[in-house]
């Protein structure tokens, strides 16, 4: 499917790609985000050998609404329903902002914790 929007000056149409891109840029900006996962294994495999910019984004549109699901990975120590609303909040506002079409649901996954640095 393809987001559709009409202006003055003519007709546009936005790929899920192009919004999981965007979308995929406000997450990995986002504090408390150690990376990007897939869904399920295979898709990670994949996602990894062809180096992915959309890795962990899947976009769907439904009645000319957008429902993002995003798997990520945070950083062990950090509160994950803060981080999760974070990533909400940002992916949210950047995906409305630049493609203006609504977003209905922002779902997070939490697909697992990383240690980024260890104390010595």
């Amino acid at each position: 499917m393809i987001a559709q929007g009409d202006s003055i000056r003519g007709h546009v149409e936005i790929s899920p790609t192009a919004i999981a891109r965007v979308a995929s840029q406000a997450v990995l900006r986002s504090y408390g985000v150690v990376g990007m996962a897939a869904p399920n294994l295979a898709s990670d495999i994949a996602a990894s050998l062809t180096r992915d910019p959309t890795r962990g984004v899947e976009v769907r549109i439904e009645d000319e609404k957008l429902i993002i699901d995003l798997y990520v990975i945070i950083e062990y120590g950090t509160r994950i329903s803060t981080v999760a609303q974070s990533l909400i909040d940002a992916v949210r506002y950047d995906v409305e902002k630049i493609v203006n079409i609504p977003v209905e649901q922002v779902n997070i996954h939490v697909q697992g914790l990383r240690v980024s640095h260890t104390d010595s």
